[in-house]
C-alpha cells in the first residue's frame, strides 16, 4: 500500500465554467508535490455544458452517475451511499469537495467514513441570488453544520472569504484560507495585443446563459450601443437556459451588433478576436473568462460582482458610475453607466494598451497553474501536520 497522502477530489459533475477546469487540474498536477489523487463527479444533464474533455488518459477518475446537479431525495441517498463505499475502498487521507452539492454529500459521506481531513473549496456560494428567503435559510444553516465537519474552507478570493465568514456567518474567519485559480495560461499567454486603433472594437462576453449572469444587462449595453452607433460588436460565446430567450431578444431588437456563438472548447481562439472582455453578473467567484482574457492582454469592464473586485490592480480612479483601475474598469449595473464608459475608452484608446499590458503581467504573476497546485499541496501538508500534531499532543495527554 503506497504510503503518500491519498486525495480524494468529489465535483457534482464536470458542467460550465471554473471548476471543472480547478478540479481537474489539481488532480493531475499534485502527483508532483507527493500526493496520490483521484477525482469523483456525476454525470451532466443533457442540456448543460459537458466538460469531460479536460480528463486526460492518464488521469484517476471515478464516476457516480447520481451525483447530478438537480435535487432528487433517492438519488442523493444513493450517491451519499456511493462516496462512503469509495472512501471505505480507497480510505483516502483527504476528501476535497467542490461545488454545493458535492460539498454537502462529500463532507457527510467523509464523516461517515472517517476520513480524518475533509476540505471544500467554494467557488462562488448558493446562498443568495439562486432560491427563496426560506431556502437561502436552510442553506445557510446546512453550511454552517457542514463547516464544522470540514477541517478547513478555501475559497478563491479574499471577497468571498469575507462575506461568508462576516455576512453569512459559516464559519470563523481562521478556517478560511484564500486560493486564487490558477489554469495552463500559455494558450493565452501566446495570443498578440489587439489592435487598439481598429475601426472597430470587439467586446468579448463568455460563460453560461443563466440568471445569475445577468444577459438582460448585456444586451440591455448592446441595444444602447446599437443606438448610439459606437463602433463596437459584441461576441458572445456559451450556452444554457436562457439561450433561447437570448436569441430572441437578438432577433426582436434586430441587433447587427452582436455574434453570437455555442459553447467553446478552445476559448482563446475566441478571446483572440476580441479587443476587451465584458461581465455583467449579478454574484461570481472568481470569473475564468476574465483571467483567460487578462491573460491574453485583454482588459476588462464588469459590476463589481463578488471575487471581481479582486481582480483589480492599481490605484482606483472613481467617476460618478465607475472605478477605473490599472488592468480594468468596474461599473455600476446600468446599461447607461456601461456605455459611459465603453464611449470614454473609444474617445482615449491609448490607456487600453497600458491596461492590456498591466492585465497580462497581473495574469500570469497570480493565476498560472504551478501556483495554484503549490499553493493546495503546502496548505494540505500544513493541515495534516497540524493534526499528527493535534494526534500527538492528546497520546502524551494521557501517558
Amino acid at each position: 500500500m503506497s504510503q503518500r497522502p491519498l486525495v480524494m477530489r468529489i465535483i457534482t459533475r464536470l458542467a460550465g465554467g471554473g471548476p471543472p477546469v480547478h478540479a481537474t487540474l489539481l488532480n493531475r498536477h499534485l502527483v508532483k508535490h507527493g500526493f496520490d489523487s483521484i477525482l469523483v463527479f456525476g454525470d451532466c444533464a443533457s442540456t448543460e455544458m459537458n466538460m469531460e474533455y479536460l480528463i486526460a488518459g492518464g488521469d484517476r477518475v471515478e464516476r457516480v452517475s447520481t451525483l447530478g446537479a438537480n435535487p432528487n431525495p433517492a438519488c442523493d441517498l444513493l450517491a451519499l451511499f456511493e462516496l462512503w463505499r469509495l472512501m471505505r475502498r480507497y480510505r483516502p487521507t483527504i476528501v476535497h469537495t467542490h461545488t454545493a452539492k458535492a460539498g454537502v454529500l462529500g463532507r457527510i459521506a467523509a464523516l461517515l467514513a472517517g476520513v480524518p481531513c475533509v476540505v471544500h473549496t467554494y467557488h462562488g456560494h448558493v446562498l443568495e441570488g439562486y432560491f427563496g428567503a426560506f431556502a437561502n435559510w436552510c442553506l445557510c444553516q446546512t453550511e454552517k453544520a457542514l463547516a464544522h465537519l470540514s477541517t478547513a474552507l478555501f475559497t478563491v478570493s479574499r471577497q468571498q472569504a469575507d462575506e461568508l465568514s462576516n455576512r453569512f456567518s459559516v464559519a470563523a474567519p481562521d478556517k478560511f484560507h484564500v486560493v486564487p485559480l490558477g489554469l495552463d495560461l500559455s494558450p493565452f499567454l501566446s495570443i498578440p495585443v489587439p489592435d487598439f486603433n481598429a475601426p472597430v472594437l470587439t467586446v468579448g462576453w463568455l460563460g453560461r446563459f443563466v440568471p445569475i449572469k445577468n444577459l438582460p444587462l448585456l444586451i440591455d449595453i448592446a441595444t444602447l450601443a446599437a443606438k448610439r452607433r459606437l463602433p463596437l460588436n459584441f461576441l458572445i460565446a456559451g450556452d444554457g437556459p436562457e439561450r433561447t430567450q437570448l436569441e430572441e431578444e437578438i432577433r426582436d431588437r434586430q441587433l447587427p451588433n452582436i455574434r453570437l456563438l455555442p459553447w467553446q472548447d478552445k476559448v482563446d481562439r475566441v478571446i483572440e478576436q476580441c479587443h476587451l472582455m465584458i461581465l455583467t453578473s449579478h454574484r461570481e467567484g472568481t470569473p475564468l473568462a476574465l483571467i483567460q482574457g487578462m491573460a491574453s492582454a485583454r482588459p476588462f469592464l464588469s459590476t463589481p460582482a463578488g471575487g471581481t473586485i479582486d481582480l483589480m490592480i492599481g490605484t482606483c480612479k472613481p467617476t460618478a458610475t465607475a472605478w477605473w483601475y490599472d488592468n480594468a474598469v468596474l461599473s455600476s449595473s446600468s446599461p447607461d453607466a456601461f456605455i459611459q464608459v465603453l464611449e470614454s475608452i473609444l474617445a482615449d484608446r491609448r490607456r487600453l494598451l497600458s491596461m492590456a499590458l498591466s492585465s497580462r503581467s497581473f495574469a500570469q504573476a497570480s493565476f498560472d497553474e504551478p501556483r495554484l497546485v503549490g499553493d493546495i499541496a503546502n496548505l494540505y501538508q500544513h493541515l495534516l501536520s497540524r493534526q499528527d500534531s493535534a494526534s500527538r499532543a492528546i497520546v502524551e495527554r494521557f501517558l
